[in-house]
């Protein structure tokens, strides 16, 4: 839901009106269906080995091979909206997309390597949007913009799990690094996305710039100092949606 709300939005930003951002939206949301999908079909063997009976697939609620036919189905319906929608440039920019995700559950998620498809992904978003509205290719900032983000949300997703992932013998880049590596990673990738925003922004607004530099200034400040165990991930997580909320503001 998050993903398709932040590529919808942005999609808004830049001149998508109806019927055509309705259209983006389900060929988005169908896609991340397929995603989901596929990942909890992909791990019901890991999770039933760790006891995650939050899973569906662990709780009986759904079968892996149920999942596996409804993530195809989804994945060749979303295809086939996002070409209509973006034409074949923009609508194979969201299906490169959808590949990388894929290539996520299936392969890399469990490799120093899980960072990439999350960075080629996220990276492709703009070129889905431009392409598809205008014909014309993203600005290079916005592409920079969205695999700076994607990776940060990645390595800031994993934060909570990094033991259960590393005790389960998954070896992501957030369990290959450990916790502190993963968490100063995080915040460099994200001072450099803000750091992009914030000087694209000054010229037109100073005002984004602004709030840019002192949301990441707070989000740095609750991190390092709050005692909860989900402090640093919080502020890591609010960091990241300042950024994505700017993303669309400077679109």
């Amino acid at each position: 839901m998050a993903v398709t709300f932040v590529i919808t939005a942005f999609a808004w930003s830049v001149g998508w009106r109806l019927p055509g951002v309705a259209l983006l939206l389900l060929a988005v949301l169908v896609g991340q269906l397929s995603v989901g999908w596929s990942n909890d079909a992909f791990d019901a063997g890991l999770d039933a080995a760790s006891g995650r009976l939050s899973k569906p697939t662990v709780g009986d609620q759904v079968t892996a091979r149920a999942l596996w036919s409804g993530a195809i189905a989804a994945l060749v319906l979303s295809s086939a909206l996002s070409w209509i929608v973006a034409g074949p440039v923009g609508g194979t920019c969201h299906v490169f997309s959808l590949a990388m995700a894929w290539l996520y559950n299936v392969r890399l998620s469990r490799t120093a390597w899980s960072w990439l498809p999350y960075a080629l992904a996220f990276g492709a978003v703009p070129g889905f949007v431009a392409y598809g509205l205008n014909g014309q290719p993203p600005p290079i900032w916005s592409v920079f913009c969205f695999a700076i983000i994607g990776v940060s949300a990645h390595l800031a997703n994993a934060l909570p799990d990094l033991q259960s992932d590393a005790d389960a013998g998954m070896g992501g880049l957030a369990v290959r690094l450990g916790r502190r590596r993963s968490i100063l990673l995080c915040w460099t990738l994200l001072a450099s996305g803000t750091a992009v925003l914030a000087l694209v922004a000054a010229p037109s607004n100073g005002l984004i710039s602004l709030g840019l530099v002192l949301a990441y200034s707070s989000a740095v400040g609750y991190g390092t100092r709050s005692t909860r165990r989900s402090g640093m991930f919080i502020a890591l997580i609010g960091a990241v949606m300042v950024d994505v909320v700017a993303v669309v503001l400077v679109a």
